[in-house]
Order: C-alpha cells, then sequence, then structure tokens
C-alpha cells in the first residue's frame, strides 16, 4: 500500500510542476504578443513644441484631455518607454488623432500635422494649431 501512495504522489508532483511550467509559458507568450502589436513611436522637435512621429506623419499637440475616457486600445509608445503611451482616440481615426499619456500627468490630445478639419467645438490654445 504504501507503494501505491509514493507513486501517486510521484504523479501529482509531476502533474503539478507541469502545470506551472505551463502557466509560466503562457504569461510570457501573452506579455510577448502585447509587445509586439504595439508601435514604436518617436518625439521630434516643432517650433515650440515637441511632436510624436509615426511613421510618416508627425503629430503636434492639441490640447490636454479632461478624462481618460476618450482614449481608446493603446497602439504605441514613445522612444522605447513603456511609460509613455499612445492611444486611439475613441471614435476618430489614429490616421488623425492620438492621445499621448504618461503617468502623473494630463493625457494629451495630439493632431497629424496635415489635419486641417477640426470637429465642431473644439479649441486649442497653442498657436501652432490656429
Amino acid at each position: 500500500m504504501n507503494g501505491k501512495v509514493m507513486v501517486n504522489r510521484k504523479a501529482i508532483m509531476k502533474r503539478m510542476v507541469s502545470l506551472f511550467a505551463l502557466g509560466i509559458l503562457l504569461a510570457f507568450g501573452m506579455c510577448a504578443c502585447t509587445q509586439q502589436d504595439l508601435e514604436d513611436m518617436t518625439t521630434g522637435e516643432g517650433d515650440g513644441y515637441v511632436s510624436i512621429v509615426w511613421g510618416d506623419k508627425t503629430y503636434v499637440p492639441y490640447g490636454a484631455l479632461a478624462g481618460y475616457g476618450e482614449r481608446g486600445k493603446q497602439i504605441g509608445i514613445v522612444d522605447g518607454d513603456k511609460d509613455d503611451r499612445v492611444y486611439e482616440l475613441k471614435g476618430y481615426s489614429s490616421d488623425e488623432w492620438i492621445v499621448n499619456s504618461v503617468p502623473y500627468d494630463a493625457a494629451m490630445l495630439l493632431r497629424e500635422i496635415n489635419v486641417t478639419a477640426i470637429p465642431d467645438g473644439w479649441q486649442s490654445e497653442y498657436e501652432w494649431n490656429q
């Protein structure tokens, strides 16, 4: 009887170790997938502002967002900094509008520099948007 108990314990331990290893592999796999989906964006200098450059598009600051409800899913990071995040703006194309967010600061709405059609009621206090 002691032999059967020892066999069962060994089998249970093997299963537990296998399940634990599988859990770790799944966790790493999920992290790797999310990081690969994010675009790597860079900063650029404008006339009195810092822009975000994404491929052939340049986004300039438009104004602070009052809340985080307007931002959609995260689409990128800036200069390799995982805390400097770029999001879609809900209801708008990321070809025209994006949201930049860093910890402990207000989220910033940015427009692609060539966008001239501003939604009704939107205003920017920055002179480069006039």
